[in-house]
């Protein structure tokens, strides 16, 4: 980028200077990345130049580029997969906007959302309330989500829109444990086709294949011919073949049954049913340590009334999870329904509550409006592909789609007021977790302590 355009891109930035306090904490203005490259590929990344501008400050460097997205691929605002590189066109990490430090950065476009916002708002919710994963005393600096950041974006000079910035869901965002030579630890499953549904009509695997049933292989990289459907396989296995009995004794130390119990919520709340079976990611923290399956969400477009391709949905839409393991979840676990109202009582009362809800889209529509992004979005991008843009008219249907849908989600849960012990209850009675005693790991559960081979300790 030359000195000119630098200085155009700051001077349109400090335009822009604003503060917005989003939920206690303080997001800048939107910031500006600024993209130049010749060529653009879903498949291969080519080389660019990347420039971002926040409170004035301006960060230049090469960089690789390439189109991201499956379904999104069909639409006209691109979202990108960028990868930093330092002035020798090495691998650079680095934080952007106070995020992870890392090379490998996700410019989400949110192209089929009227709001340009729900991603956002859904997992900024996600990573408020989930309960943290069972090994986060061991990973205390692991995040069961992504972060993000909007930005404007600008495209070889000419103005390309709001995006968000994100991070990745990976080993690293989740600390699995790293491969260690040939050992094989950590391992990261991606779904990315809902068609099959959760656990359902289990299939021989392939450990030379890169996918198996609608999963894509994640972590170890592919490079290192590491594969193993294995750890996944067993857990649908268990799941389809477990006697009541021993399901009943035995799925909390599989299954990291609170993160799963709260994914159900949240995506029921949302009317997510694109994350039923796709848009997540399955992940072992270390095989070789009586790990549990961990689920984590991604790419919530289809949320809060809006599906897919931008249609409205209804706030009254039925979400009845007849999938694996949830069915014997409720049905064999002990007082697995009860827990679920509970946790939904307890819920509905804080992250859940409408005015919760409300307020975390009012902050970033009122950041879109101070700054005059909403304008520039709706000139640039409304009416493409058919995708009309109006933003006070979309933050009307959300707030009145809210309101409806806890009313719905209320009957679902029998909630009528917020007398919930759910928070000692089902740790002490479903949930375990690993410590660390003199130098060797332990697995707690309630008032128990066991060996990683499950042997008790007295």
């Amino acid at each position: 980028m030359n000195i000119k355009t630098l200085k155009l891109f700051s001077f349109i930035y400090v335009l822009l200077t604003l503060t917005q306090h989003v939920h206690g904490e303080i997001q800048s203005t939107i910031p500006i990345i600024q993209l130049q490259y010749e060529t653009l590929s879903r498949d291969t990344f080519s080389d660019a130049r990347f420039a971002l501008i926040e409170d004035g400050d301006t960060l230049n460097l090469p960089a690789q580029i390439r189109h991201r997205g499956a379904s999104s691929a069909y639409y006209q605002k691109n979202s990108f997969a960028i990868k930093l590189l330092d002035n020798n066109e090495q691998k650079l990490d680095t934080s952007l906007l106070g995020m992870r430090s890392d090379n490998y950065w996700i410019l989400d476009a949110m192209a089929v959302d009227k709001a340009r916002m729900r991603n956002r708002v859904a997992m900024d919710l996600w990573l408020e309330f989930s309960t943290k994963p069972y090994y986060v005393d061991l990973e205390p600096k692991m995040c069961n989500g992504y972060n993000g950041k909007f930005v404007e974006v600008y495209v070889n000079g000419d103005y390309n829109g709001l995006y968000c910035l994100m991070e990745r869901v990976d080993r690293k965002q989740l600390k699995l444990k790293k491969l260690k030579g040939n050992t094989l630890n950590g391992v990261l499953y991606k779904s990315v086709n809902w068609e099959g549904r959760f656990f359902k009509a289990i299939t021989p695997y392939d450990n030379d294949s890169a996918t198996w049933m609608r999963y894509e292989y994640q972590y170890p990289d592919i490079e290192d011919n590491l594969i193993n459907w294995k750890p996944l396989y067993d857990a649908m296995l268990y799941v389809d073949t477990a006697s009541a009995e021993e399901f009943a004794e035995g799925a909390s130390m599989k299954y990291d049954i609170p993160v799963f119990m709260d994914y159900y919520l949240f995506t029921c709340l949302l009317s997510a049913r694109d994350s039923r079976g796709k848009n997540l990611f399955l992940s072992y923290y270390n095989v070789n340590q009586n790990s549990k399956l961990l689920i984590t969400p991604w790419d919530l477009d289809h949320s809060f009334g809006r599906m897919y391709n931008s249609g409205e949905e209804s706030a009254t839409t039925a979400f009845a999870w007849n999938d694996q393991p949830y069915l014997r979840f409720k049905s064999e676990i002990p007082q697995y329904d009860s827990l679920l109202i509970q946790r939904y009582a307890y819920l509905r009362e804080n992250a859940f509550s409408y005015t919760s809800l409300s307020q975390r889209f009012d902050a970033y529509f009122d950041l879109f409006e101070q700054t005059g992004a909403d304008a520039r979005e709706m000139e640039r991008w409304s009416g493409v592909d058919g995708i009309t843009l109006n933003f006070a008219e979309e933050k009307a249907y959300i707030d009145t789609w809210l309101d409806q849908r806890l009313a719905y989600t209320d009957s679902l849960f029998a909630y009528h007021s917020a007398e919930s012990s759910f928070e000692n209850t089902f740790s002490e009675q479903y949930s375990s977790r690993k410590v660390i005693r003199d130098g060797q790991i332990f697995i707690v559960r309630g008032d128990k302590t066991y060996t990683l081979q499950g042997q008790e300790v007295k």
